[in-house]
């Protein structure tokens, strides 16, 4: 298995706003697509949260727009695990428009038991252990990682 897996949709017109491009809630709409197929690929899928009573939950995401999407574009969806610890791992995603970078997507997510209350468990050892073979591989993915947001007060301090 490739640590990266391509996920792809026609951006929808009820996506477009008033400027006449993809309004910024759906590229969260479709990174979190993005990474619902992720997820299936890797066996933390439907039958697995209906088996196990886990899940994943998002615990922090960055979104960084650099290009419009218009309606009809196809929009593709690169997703690859870039760290991973037992409990949580980082997904980093790059959506493209006919091959031009149009936005990208870090997220940390956590291994969740949702039973008797929600909190954060280990993983299923097979699946901490190919995440380990897919942080093993050489990632060719353009990587923009880092970026720190800041109001300009914190800039003087």
């Amino acid at each position: 298995m490739l640590n990266e897996f391509v996920f792809k949709l026609p951006v929808k017109s009820e996506w477009i706003d008033y400027n006449k491009h993809m309004q910024d809630a759906y590229y969260g709409l479709a990174f979190s697509y993005a990474v619902d197929h992720f997820q299936d690929c890797v066996g933390f899928d439907e039958r697995y949260r209906a088996q196990s009573g886990c899940t994943i939950y998002v615990l922090e995401d960055h979104k960084f727009y650099l290009n419009e999407v218009k309606q009809g574009s196809e929009l593709v969806i690169r997703t690859s695990l870039v760290d991973a610890d037992k409990k949580k791992f980082i997904l980093h995603s790059e959506m493209s428009v006919q091959d031009t970078l149009v936005a990208t997507s870090e997220m940390l997510q956590a291994h969740i038991n949702t039973n008797p209350k929600p909190r954060v468990t280990e993983m299923p050892l097979e699946i901490y252990e190919l995440f380990n073979k897919l942080l093993e591989q050489t990632n060719k993915v353009v990587y923009r990682r880092r970026r720190k947001l800041f109001l300009k007060d914190e800039l003087k301090s």
